[in-house]
């Protein structure tokens, strides 16, 4: 029994197999009704030319139909698919006019291949203008340029050498040159009208409204008629108003409707035009030169509508791009709680969104700076703008806003400069943190029983008190306050007493003049140190202090007047001397101020307590002792202010 016949089969059909798998995995096949679709299109429309180019007896045709669908079909197929489809539309195209009618292809066959090929090859990249994503003027102007201009006009060379080789006509300049003008029209003329149609048409019927679809038909008759009372009655006046429809759908329904429009418009043109009617026809020496006349106007007329309409949906882009940013800057400072600021170069607002800042947030959507200005505080203007006009990223030292309610709160400004001066300034309300940061300073600047200051508060407000009163030229007093015989107080009635007694003398001393001028600390037990500006006589200060700490009336059994008394040591100094203060700095001249009213004060101690005694400036400048090398000032008077036997 023979096996060698089925053998040979198998192989031939695994063989078949393999290289359908291997074409299948190259992809290089387009979808086929894809491909029998465009190219029982392109046929079609190139023996429809023929035909009525073969009926009507003339020489050239009026326009190439078959352009458009060659070059739609490219652009929207892959690249690796183009050349099925040349040798499809080739085929289909030349194929049965070879064999039915013996009309063999020339070298003008290639024009509108090398045309639709050279102009997919530029355009097919930017699929968002192919499928109808984009319609930037930037995209559009390439189509014109590429599309209109450029490859019709290859086209135009390659039929005008096509005559020359093919000796169908003069050779000379001119006459080529008119040949290639005419091939290049009906070239142009089919790829400007029908490409954008063939393109937009679907994406265009879904956009559109019903309103607009009746607007498009009615303006669409409109133009129908305007263009046939032009051809009947020679009118280039009614010629050129048939622009106007096409504008106005273009306004309405966009530019896809637009092409619609201009495309009937052309069809009637160019009938009228090729039947002999029409302006054109009236001013040309022959029929080829009124058909060149109304092919020229239409395509100045579609570089015109084109144009205009690529400027409109830029704007249309731009106007929906502001209107997302719009959108962007709202969700940012509704998730951030900020207010969102974009300015120009000059500081004035041009967009805002708020995200929980309605007291603030600008009530107009375009701001001036001077207008905005007034609502930072005055002392804090000058961050907020110096932060701006350097254009220096980042955060903004904290300013004060005021509110519509007319409260205050302080903000930071994050900004960030953009392109041609644009700034991008986010607003944060940091009030709570401002007031939580000043809390924790003032807990660790305030003594916890009597609300004064602590020794660090009191060198803090000492220095801004310090420059103060040097800015304003007044004098500077320094005061050390001891409570006499607080120790026995506290042992006969008590610690709890002695706090309440401490709180009673440290309310007096809160109150003695406004907080811009004076500052009262608690400097250690029942001592208290005082820094007063603007004091001219601060011995009776110091006397009318004594005065109202005995008017208290606190009961003090160990006190010769049988309440709470007060020994007060006083130093002044004068912040404008510039012998004693020339680059001094303020700390060590406030520092040196309460060393000085610290001896005084053990003076007025040991010389029997409930006394005030006044430093003499006199005795040493600034930076020298008044006391012994190696002796402490507090040894000079028998002993320290912590020893409370002693007191």
């Amino acid at each position: 029994m023979s096996t060698g016949a089925p053998s040979a089969l198998s192989g031939a059909a695994g063989r078949w197999d393999g290289l359908r798998a291997r074409l299948a995995a190259a992809d290089l096949l387009p979808p086929v009704w894809h491909l029998l679709g465009w190219t029982a299109g392109v046929a079609a429309a190139s023996y429809l030319v023929r035909w009525l180019a073969l009926v009507d007896g003339r020489t050239f045709t009026v326009v190439w139909l078959a352009a458009a669908p060659q070059l739609v079909a490219l652009l929207t197929a892959r690249r690796r698919h183009w050349p099925v489809y040349l040798v499809s539309f080739a085929v289909f195209q030349y194929g049965p006019a070879w064999l039915v009618l013996g009309q063999r292809p020339e070298l003008a066959a290639l024009s509108t291949i090398t045309a639709v090929v050279f102009a997919a090859w530029v355009l097919q990249p930017d699929q968002d203008w192919v499928w109808g994503r984009n319609d930037s003027l930037r995209s559009w102007r390439r189509f014109v340029v590429y599309g209109v201009v450029v490859a019709p006009a290859l086209a135009g060379v390659i039929g005008a050498a096509s005559v020359v080789v093919h000796g169908q006509g003069p050779t000379d300049v001119r006459s080529l040159a008119t040949v290639a003008l005419i091939w290049y029209l009906a070239e142009a003329v089919g790829i400007a009208f029908l490409t954008p149609v063939m393109l937009r048409w679907r994406c265009s019927w879904r956009r559109q409204s019903w309103r607009q679809r009746a607007t498009t038909a009615g303006f669409s008759v409109l133009m129908v008629v305007l263009c046939l009372v032009a051809a009947a009655e020679s009118n280039f006046v009614l010629l050129f108003l048939t622009g106007v429809p096409a504008l106005l759908v273009l306004i309405d329904a966009g530019i896809a409707a637009a092409f619609w429009q201009m495309t009937v418009g052309a069809v009637i043109i160019l009938g009228s035009t090729f039947a002999g009617y029409g302006p054109f026809v009236e001013d040309a020496a022959n029929p080829t030169q009124a058909m060149i006349y109304a092919q020229v106007f239409l395509l100045a007329g579609y570089a015109m509508v084109v144009t205009i309409a690529a400027a409109l949906e830029d704007r249309n882009r731009l106007t929906a791009l502001d209107h997302a940013s719009h959108q962007i800057y709202g969700l940012v400072a509704e998730l951030t709680g900020d207010l969102v600021l974009v300015l120009d170069s000059s500081g004035n607002v041009l967009h805002h969104a708020s995200g929980g800042q309605p007291n603030i947030e600008p009530r107009t959507e375009r701001v001036a700076q001077a207008d905005w200005l007034r609502h930072i505080h005055a002392d804090d203007r000058h961050r907020i703008t110096e932060q701006l006009t350097s254009g220096r990223s980042g955060a903004s030292p904290p300013f004060r806003v005021r509110g519509y309610d007319g409260s205050w709160s302080w903000f930071v400004a994050h900004s960030r400069q953009a392109s041609k001066g644009f700034f991008a300034v986010i607003l944060r309300d940091v009030t709570l943190e401002r007031e939580v940061q000043e809390s924790l300073t003032d807990m660790a600047n305030t003594d916890a029983l009597t609300g004064l200051a602590n020794r660090r508060g009191l060198s803090h407000r000492a220095h801004e008190i310090w420059l103060r009163a040097q800015e304003l030229g007044q004098p500077l007093t320094a005061l050390f306050v001891d409570v006499d015989h607080f120790k026995g107080f506290n042992d006969h009635f008590g610690h709890q007493a002695g706090d309440e007694c401490l709180q009673e003398v440290a309310d007096v001393l809160a109150h003695l003049a406004e907080p811009e001028t004076c500052v009262a600390a608690r400097y250690g037990g029942e001592e208290f140190a005082i820094v007063l500006a603007g004091c001219e006589d601060p011995q009776a200060f110091a006397a009318g202090l004594s005065s109202a700490i005995r008017a208290l009336g606190i009961p003090h059994p160990d006190s010769s007047s049988g309440v709470v008394t007060i020994s007060i040591g006083v130093c002044t100094g004068d912040p404008r001397d510039e012998l004693r203060y020339r680059g001094v700095d303020p700390d060590a001249a406030v520092t040196e101020l309460l060393d000085l009213a610290d001896q005084a004060l053990y003076t007025a101690k040991a010389e029997g307590r409930n006394r005030i005694s006044v430093a003499r400036r006199d005795v040493a400048l600034v930076g020298e002792q008044v006391h012994q090398p190696g002796e402490h000032p507090r040894e000079a008077v028998g002993g320290g202010h912590d020893q409370r036997a002693q007191r």
